[in-house]
């Protein structure tokens, strides 16, 4: 008995293994998503005195004409006056084939509480690379 137990179970197992979730979004979505994602836990783990000296980094994932909707002493990318804890890459939704609009969830945490604010990230395709040109909240 134990050993058909032992047999069910590596079975459902091995079976279970082999299925995997399908990835419904499109794939502009995914290429877009991990330009973003990269980009934004680049920013938010790089101290702010250090960002301006990597160029390079801005260049890989910011579009040259980037909107900046926020005022001089808010955060271009968080939209905030603050810099947050942490962050989720969230929904996509696509606008056409080189167009994308990201949202990014944003999560400060102080004296066990946490506040949440979400951010839209506007993401376009230039040649090969997906660029954030703008980023808006709602």
């Amino acid at each position: 008995m134990r050993q058909t137990v032992y047999a069910v179970s590596i079975s459902v197992f091995l079976f279970l293994s082999g299925c995997s979730i399908p990835n419904l979004e499109g794939q502009q979505c995914t290429e877009a998503r991990d330009a973003v994602h990269d980009f934004y836990f680049w920013y938010l783990g790089t101290d702010p005195a250090m960002r301006d000296k990597q160029k390079d980094v801005y260049d890989r994932f910011i579009a040259p004409g980037f909107v900046r909707v926020a005022g001089e002493s808010r955060d271009p990318f968080f939209l905030s006056d603050t810099i947050p804890t942490t962050l989720k890459i969230g929904k996509c939704e696509m606008k056409d084939d080189s167009h994308v609009e990201m949202q990014v969830q944003l999560y400060w945490r102080q004296d066990g509480k946490t506040d949440q604010k979400e951010v839209y990230a506007n993401i376009a395709k230039s040649g090969d690379k997906w660029l954030i040109d703008k980023v808006e909240s709602r």
